[in-house]
């Protein structure tokens, strides 16, 4: 019987950017707690309602907020790959900030007019899009600022 070929280690890039990813989205999802008037697991349920509708804002219901914290970071992970996929090696964290505020600016649009337009129109109806666009602002400069870095330092 013939031995499975060894695995390879997880490419850099990618570790570099799920990790960016990871922490932007905390990041995000820090200020969105800290700066809303709502209890501190709404935007979690936001994020669920997408697939469970109204019922996500059950506040008896943890469901939705373990949901949410999932899609949450699925979602950040996602457009993290993303762009460090798009973002040349070798830039430095404030040029790449400033990428990632543009990056920012680019998947609010996308997201908030179509996607979430489309997909979770309870979201769509509870939020702002000024909010949303602060939060997709921070998310982006987040990523332009620890991407390179954790392109170095990640084997």
């Amino acid at each position: 019987m013939e031995a499975l070929p060894g695995r390879e280690p997880a490419d850099h890039e990618v570790a570099a950017g799920a990790v960016a990813g990871l922490a932007a989205g905390k990041a995000a999802a820090l200020v969105a707690t800290l700066g809303s008037d709502q209890p501190s697991f709404f935007a979690l349920r936001l994020m669920a309602a997408s697939f469970l509708g109204h019922e996500a804002l059950d506040p008896g219901s943890v469901w939705p907020v373990l949901l949410g914290a999932l899609l949450g970071a699925l979602s950040a992970v996602v457009l993290a790959l993303i762009f460090a996929s798009i973002l040349p090696r070798g830039q430095g964290s404030l040029p790449s900030a400033a990428v990632g505020l543009a990056y920012g600016v680019a998947f609010w649009a996308a997201t908030w007019f179509v996607a979430v337009r489309l997909v979770d129109p309870v979201l769509f109806a509870a939020a702002e899009p000024s909010d949303a666009l602060i939060l997709d602002l921070i998310f982006g400069a987040f990523l332009g600022l620890l991407l390179p870095p954790l392109r170095r330092v990640l084997p």
